[in-house]
């Protein structure tokens, strides 16, 4: 049977760049989107994907989106109703590929997230750090244990799209207006980055070849900055001068106590549980990946938009 792969996310950055991978191979593609007439996905359709439209939690459209496919790409949505809602959204496709008896593959793609002692240590400190990643360990549980032939579990470290617009809010909300990159981690902490379209290259090295894959969790890191390098680099591609700045124990801790911030925790307990440096270990699979001068070249006018100056589309 002929490789048939549906992409969950489609029109996003990770899941446009699985699409545009498995296309380049002439994979068929179930590409599966909320809105089928928006112009992201009528660019997939026109790339060669197969549109279908379907939510999460609407099992009859993700049953439609996966007869006939031989592997899934997963990338779930947080939920802030369920504790468990990314598992359930897992759980769902996970029990449509099954009933389909063709499916062989299941990647899912989840994010950077503490060691499983880590998580354990947040304790209440954190509230919202301990929500966020059991929530995406809760579909990591079910893939590896679904008996699927081939599953892989891919972890993007800090990608690049976080540093523009609309994602940028989560994590420096006053940057865009004031070009300034202010932190609730250290000036010495250093960002573990990962382009998204890279994203789409590990998935289909996967989907080739499955056996090599089969089982792994992919820690996906390219390269490791700190903020002030990373403002020197954007204030170089863009001609415009990003400053940074770092919270106060004092400034951090009302932050926290005001809970108007979650990312702030994220950025506190990272910045506390310091991670082993890593993106060599990626070496042994063969595949160029990007850096942020590649990735701010590739969306130069998305940096300038974010900034104020850009040109619209």
């Amino acid at each position: 049977m002929s490789p048939t792969i549906l992409v969950t996310g489609a029109t996003g950055a990770q899941g446009s760049g699985v699409v545009k991978q498995l296309l380049a191979q002439n994979i068929a593609v179930h590409a599966f989107v909320r809105d089928p007439t928006s112009p992201a996905s009528l660019a997939l359709q026109t790339a060669g994907a197969i549109l279908f439209k379907g939510d999460y939690d609407d099992v009859p459209s993700i049953t439609a989106a996966i007869q006939g496919c031989t592997g899934v790409f997963l990338n779930t949505f947080p939920s802030f109703t369920d504790p468990d809602g990314e598992g359930h959204q897992a759980e769902n496709f996970i029990t449509a590929a099954h009933a389909t008896g063709t499916v062989t593959t299941f990647i899912a793609s989840t994010v950077m997230r503490p060691t499983e002692e880590q998580l354990a240590a947040v304790g209440t400190q954190y509230p919202f750090v301990s929500y966020y990643y059991k929530q995406k360990k809760g579909v990591e549980d079910r893939v590896k244990n679904a008996g699927f032939k081939y599953h892989t579990i891919l972890q993007p470290g800090f990608l690049m799209y976080n540093f523009i617009a609309p994602t940028t809010m989560y994590h420096f909300p006053d940057y865009p207006t004031t070009h300034i990159m202010k932190a609730h981690w250290g000036p010495d902490f250093e960002i573990e980055l990962f382009d998204p379209a890279d994203v789409g290259k590990f998935a289909l090295a996967a989907f080739l070849d499955p056996g090599s894959f089969n089982g792994e969790t992919l820690y996906l890191v390219n390269e490791s900055l700190t903020t002030d390098q990373v403002a020197v680099k954007i204030s170089k591609a863009t001609g415009i001068e990003i400053g940074t700045g770092f919270y106060s124990e004092e400034e951090t801790k009302a932050v926290l106590d005001a809970g108007t911030f979650p990312t702030a925790q994220s950025q506190r307990f990272f910045d506390g549980h310091r991670a082993e440096p890593k993106g060599k270990h990626l070496e042994k699979y063969g595949i160029e990946m990007g850096t942020l001068d590649g990735y701010l070249v590739r969306e130069k006018n998305a940096f300038l938009k974010t900034l104020g100056v850009g040109k619209e589309d």
